[in-house]
């Protein structure tokens, strides 16, 4: 995808962090932009430093767990911008504790968020942009930790891996339609993911305390949210399958690989 002005670009999560960067970035090349988050204070806030861009921004209060909210706020988007061209399904959450110290609560929040969220926001607005033949792309955040596991996040681990293999199978799926997919697998990103947990809802056992270990390596060693997000410009331009930001990680992804591979060996010996 090469042509951004005046197209539109979703994005999920888009009050703060990964979003919010990505938002901006989109604007920066003059595309308008739609914002969905639970934060609507913190949507509303990065609207307004778009349209100081000269571009249109739009926000929603929205649930990604919820379907229904994912759909009204689609038909929202296509009734006041018109189109969706870049989906970008960002919105994430963590729980950081070992996986035999979990309740139903903790799975449904974390997976819902992460995973069921992207399966909604594709939903509600993939038919509609292959319906307008405009071609387009989608970016679906999942993280390091689909690629390789770091341990205590069993439930991230469990959706993020999963939105690996979703955007494989959309990669295949979409091929036909001129509408590319790109899955960002970023390392500590300066964003509010340790936090997270301050905005879950009571549905899912309120708020937590942010895990003040992980958001101190996050302070300290974080890339700058933005210049993850000029990756993903350059993965929607040149149609780039993975994002990968971290290159501190690469061994510990062919390490990974070499067990996959070893394991073909195994089978094969008598």
């Amino acid at each position: 995808m090469q042509d951004f002005k005046g197209r539109v670009a979703v994005v999920t999560g888009g009050g703060s962090g990964l979003g919010r960067a990505m938002a901006l970035t989109f604007a920066n090349q003059g595309m308008h932009i739609a914002i969905a988050d639970v934060d609507v204070a913190a949507a509303d806030a990065v609207a307004a430093e778009i349209r100081a861009k000269g571009v249109k921004a739009t926000t929603a209060n929205v649930d990604v767990t919820d379907r229904a909210q994912m759909g009204a706020f689609a038909d929202r988007v296509f009734a006041e911008l018109g189109s969706c061209d870049v989906l970008c399904n960002n919105a994430g959450v963590a729980t950081f504790k070992p996986v035999q110290n979990y309740e139903d609560r903790d799975w449904d929040w974390v997976v819902g968020v992460d995973l069921i969220g992207v399966i909604y926001g594709l939903q509600a607005f993939l038919p509609r942009m292959i319906a307008a033949k405009r071609g387009g792309h989608i970016v679906n955040t999942s993280s390091i930790a689909g690629q390789v596991p770091l341990g205590n996040i069993t439930s991230y681990h469990t959706a993020k891996y999963a939105v690996v293999g979703l955007s494989d199978s959309l990669g295949i799926d979409l091929a036909g339609e001129n509408i590319g997919c790109s899955v960002l697998c970023p390392g500590l990103v300066k964003t509010r993911i340790a936090q997270s947990g301050r905005n879950r809802p009571d549905r899912f056992g309120g708020p937590e305390p942010t895990a003040a270990a992980v958001n101190a390596g996050i302070e300290a060693t974080g890339y700058d949210p933005m210049h993850v997000a000029e990756l993903v410009l350059r993965a929607v331009q040149q149609n780039q399958p993975y994002i990968l930001t971290h290159p501190e990680y690469r061994p510990q992804v062919e390490a990974r690989f070499d067990r996959i591979f070893a394991a073909y060996d195994w089978a094969e010996r008598k």
